[in-house]
């Protein structure tokens, strides 16, 4: 077991378990008689696998990080909704045999559970998402997002009472779930580029073949690009001598750039300037000389293909619109309808299915803005419980600010701030990151901090 462990430990496990993650996700056409493509089925099940034999045999629960992760990036049903989650067996089964190992793990290995860090505010979102079932009429789609956040405090008290954390294994968890990201984003570009052969190839790489990519649309692909782009710094700070972070480091920007994701590119813009500030401030002479060769190479890049910003600078401009509403692509009007239903219930909100009185609630649907869903959905309790989960998060990582939690934050603020205009915060894929990411860090010892030798910051860990 020692051997498997080393094995789980190790760079080459969380490189397999998201290899496999994108092989299944690429398979997104339906293979009748089922709904969920069978070898996307094949591929959630293989995790689930490994996720139960983790649990079953090895009382560290960190080595389930990648695997848990994959779960929420391998679901490739474009079509799925509320009807999907209530009526198939396909997705029943699986948390039935997530749960099952979760629990021969506390039997056996007998966990104890005590009330860590952020408790309370997983606690309050959990029963702020619950408080509308009281009042509002009963229907059975509103039973499985409403108890979502149950599960996110149910994960966050497991984890972070079984896990021996460890940071540089998150990190790297972290760049490789970008690079897995990035990966898709490019595999939707390519297959856009096939349908459109009549097209100039600048044109057709801008096609895509799907706005909406089974788990998510392309806008959400972006905001988890940028909250693990620091990750790659992360790395270039440990190991300056090396190139390879640099140039993995490109693909994401251009991933972002082919897009077409205006809200995405907000995200990503404060990302990158974030970064960025933190090289210059943190950074000794060898990043910079690096940053400076990866710059200008970039910029090469980009002034050999202009082509391609000419055409995202036109498709932008032409995207627009001719008022406020058209420009936002009608989240004003969204906006509008989720204040009414705040002051119809002003207290605890509509909750989670209000949207669906609304003609554009064709798929699992949200109202575009952490706030205005906050309120609509849960109401002023709900935007209490946010706040206190914000301070919990912020108090925790400004004290003793160092490397790790540093490039947390540039990523969180810059996802945070994309939620204004987007759906982020409450996003399960989002939340369920969030807390996992929680869960790693106050388990965990080992952090990278800075100290001063001859005016430039260089690297300790303590």
């Amino acid at each position: 077991m020692k051997r498997i462990e080393s094995f789980l430990n190790s760079g080459l496990y969380i490189f397999i378990i998201f290899t496999i993650t994108m092989i299944s996700w690429s398979f997104y056409k339906e293979t009748p008689p089922f709904d969920f493509n069978l070898y996307n089925m094949m591929g959630v099940f293989l995790l689930i696998l490994i996720s139960t034999f983790i649990l079953i045999f090895f009382e560290n629960t960190l080595y389930l990080l990648p695997v848990l992760i994959s779960f929420l990036f391998i679901i490739n049903k474009s079509d799925m909704t509320f009807d999907t989650l209530t009526s198939m067996g396909f997705p029943i089964a699986a948390l039935t045999l997530i749960f099952s190992g979760f629990l021969i793990h506390i039997i056996r290995f007998k966990t104890k559970f005590k009330q860590k860090k952020f408790y309370i505010g997983f606690f309050l979102i959990a029963t702020a998402y619950l408080a509308p079932l009281i009042y509002i009429p009963f229907d059975i789609r509103s039973i499985p997002v409403s108890i979502t956040a149950v599960l996110y405090l149910f994960a966050y008290v497991f984890l972070s009472n079984s896990m021996k954390g460890n940071l540089n294994y998150l990190f790297k968890v972290m760049l490789f779930a970008n690079l897995l990201l990035t990966a898709e984003v490019f595999f939707y570009i390519y297959q856009g580029y096939l349908l459109y052969p009549e097209m100039d190839f600048y044109h057709r790489i801008f096609q895509g073949w799907n706005r909406n990519l089974g788990w998510a649309n392309i806008n959400d692909m972006c905001f988890y690009i940028s909250l693990t782009f620091p990750s790659y710094l992360y790395f270039i700070f440990k190991k300056p001598s090396t190139y390879l972070t640099w140039f993995l480091m490109i693909f994401p920007v251009i991933a972002v750039l082919l897009s077409k994701s205006r809200g995405g590119m907000v995200g990503f813009a404060v990302v990158a300037g974030g970064v960025f500030l933190f090289f210059l401030l943190k950074g000794n002479k060898k990043h910079l000389t690096h940053g400076l060769i990866f710059l200008a190479f970039t910029a090469l890049l980009f002034y050999l293909n202009r082509e391609i910003l000419y055409l995202w600078y036109d498709e932008l401009i032409q995207s627009l619109g001719t008022d406020l509403n058209s420009f936002s692509s009608n989240r004003i009007y969204i906006y509008t309808e989720g204040l009414k239903i705040f002051r119809e219930y002003p207290l605890f909100g509509g909750g989670w299915i209000s949207i669906y009185s609304f003609p554009f609630a064709g798929r699992i649907f949200m109202f575009h803005s952490t706030f205005i869903q906050a309120l609509a959905a849960m109401g002023l309790y709900g935007l209490f419980a946010l706040f206190v989960h914000y301070y919990q998060i912020g108090n925790f990582m400004i004290r003793k600010l160092n490397l790790e939690k540093s490039l947390f934050l540039i990523g969180y603020l810059a996802t945070q701030i994309h939620g204004l205009i987007d759906n982020v915060q409450f996003s399960v894929p989002y939340s369920s990151l969030i807390v996992l990411f929680l869960a790693t860090w106050e388990t965990s010892e080992l952090e990278t901090s800075f100290t001063l030798v001859n005016h430039r910051y260089h690297i300790i860990e303590t």
